[in-house]
């Protein structure tokens, strides 16, 4: 063999082991960042309503007393909408709903005062009131949950309307010595989407703390 035909021999097998992946390299692969389940998902996360990707945000609610974790696309209600969903006069004082009024959060003062012990007992009067005012309310389930220090008693009940049936949940806790009531309420068609993260949104609530001077120089404000 000639001194070229060596050295074509040797190019030759240079590229040969140049195109073979070495037996300890590791073959690059594409990595995609991990997908939540459809069950692990939260308010946290973010959640798909409807084939819809929702994010939420912490805001502050009741006059600054509280604050929860609500859709970012809902908005204050507008009042003349307001006026004629809710034509009583004794309307929820907020009322956050989505662009179409579909779906809503609202809270609201109840005239007589508790105790953060009543709670359960303020949810169990009222529901069995509103019961005898309108038989077609269903109720679905019952509980009491500790939330920001607060007994958090809710009740999910579905009841018929104008425009469908309903799925609600109605929740009552103790805020500065009156009874604070908190509901949430969607089609029942769209529960499936939304119960979860409407227990997820009652549990998010903190209540703001207010040390005594702030609550002086608020009482002032108001004066």
């Amino acid at each position: 063999m000639s001194k070229d035909e060596f050295l074509d021999e040797k190019i030759i097998e240079m590229v040969n082991q140049s195109e073979k992946p070495e037996e300890d390299s590791v073959p690059f692969v594409e990595t995609k960042p991990k997908e939540i389940p459809p069950e692990e998902r939260t308010i946290y996360t973010g959640i798909k309503i409807d084939g819809r990707w929702l994010d939420f945000e912490e805001r502050t609610l009741v006059e600054g007393k509280i604050t929860m974790m609500v859709p970012k696309e809902f908005t204050e209600m507008d009042m003349a909408i307001a006026k004629i969903k809710y034509p009583s006069e004794e309307r929820p004082e907020t009322i956050l709903t989505d662009g179409n009024g579909a779906t809503n959060i609202m809270f609201s003062y109840m005239e007589d005062t508790m105790v953060n012990e009543e709670s359960e007992e303020v949810r169990d009067q009222l529901l069995a009131i509103m019961r005898r005012v309108n038989p077609g309310i269903k109720p679905l389930s019952t509980g009491m949950e500790v939330i920001s220090d607060k007994n958090v008693a809710y009740v999910e009940f579905s009841n018929p309307a104008i425009d469908g049936k309903l799925y609600n949940l109605m929740f009552f806790l103790e805020l500065n010595g009156r009874t604070l009531m908190g509901s949430f309420n969607c089609f029942s068609k769209a529960m499936k989407y939304w119960k979860k993260p409407a227990l997820e949104m009652m549990q998010s609530i903190q209540v703001i703390k207010i040390e005594d001077g702030e609550a002086e120089i608020r009482e002032d404000e108001n004066i």
